[in-house]
């Protein structure tokens, strides 16, 4: 693991920052919070509860914990880049699609929390950057709403493969060319709350709709025998443009009535609804 140590070496210990938004939402839902039970399963992390309890992580751990993840990252990157120089030297790398992605966020303590699982944005928001033949636009980062389920169609169009009719979603290529361009209205998301993972040992079943301006989730009780969707139970509302750190949950501020209402009937409508308009 020698090798491995330049990474950690990357990053002074005295310069790596705590989380800006170190505790749950103000008005958050007990089961909206998972109970960070993957890093209480390592050695040592058993103590540290559910986020809704008062932190129980020292400073120096957080720190290791963060030193850490960077480095990881920075051996990803490197691993990347060993990739790339491959394919350039068998002769591949001018023909090929690159498309690098997240299959989820990951907070390292914020929200007082560790891990993923959760409906919020940072574990929602993950990093998409997409490298093919003929590129025009290298380098240009677009601000235009796009999700994961997005990929397919755009892989197969970018490879002059035919889409198949049953496909969810849009291709985003018309945003490699036009960055800049009208795009969808809304993303979506959904999350199982399991008894393990909630704090008051019941199951949940979360729905998110994610808009330029707010994130609203519904909170609904499960059945996970049939399968189906229970009783509502609660909401959260938070405003991306004025608080992107989501550390105020607004659902039951009768300023945001007629707001919820409409982001409810959207997120009924679902994705179809929020699809942009055709641009060929």
């Amino acid at each position: 693991m020698q090798h491995l140590k330049k990474y950690w070496n990357l990053y002074d210990r005295e310069k790596i920052s705590m989380a800006v938004n170190p505790k749950i939402p103000e008005g958050a839902l007990l089961h909206s919070m998972n109970s960070m039970y993957e890093l209480r399963h390592y050695d040592g992390f058993e103590h540290i509860g559910h986020p809704t309890t008062p932190n129980r992580i020292s400073k120096d751990t957080i720190l290791t914990l963060k030193h850490g993840y960077y480095a990881s990252v920075s051996y990803v990157d490197a691993l990347l880049g060993d990739l790339i120089a491959h394919m350039k030297t068998i002769g591949i790398y001018e023909n090929t699609i690159i498309i690098v992605f997240g299959d989820h966020g990951w907070k390292l303590g914020e929200l007082n929390s560790w891990g993923k699982m959760t409906n919020y944005t940072i574990d929602l928001k993950v990093p998409m950057i997409i490298r093919y033949p003929n590129q025009k636009l290298r380098g240009v980062k677009s601000y235009a709403i796009t999700e994961l389920i997005d990929m397919f169609p755009s892989l197969s169009e970018l490879a002059g493969i035919p889409v198949p009719d049953y496909m969810q979603e849009t291709s985003f290529v018309p945003l490699l060319e036009k960055p800049d361009l009208s795009w969808k209205k809304a993303t979506f998301s959904q999350f199982h709350r399991r008894p393990k993972g909630s704090a008051d040992g019941k199951r949940y079943m979360g729905y998110s709709i994610n808009t330029a301006k707010y994130h609203y989730i519904e909170w609904y009780g499960w059945d996970e025998k049939t399968g189906a969707k229970g009783v509502f139970v609660s909401s959260e509302l938070y405003n991306s443009e004025n608080d992107a750190f989501e550390t105020v949950n607004l659902s039951k501020n009768e300023n945001y009535t007629v707001v919820i209402l409409d982001l409810s009937k959207q997120l009924l409508a679902g994705w179809k609804k929020a699809e942009p308009e055709p641009t060929r």
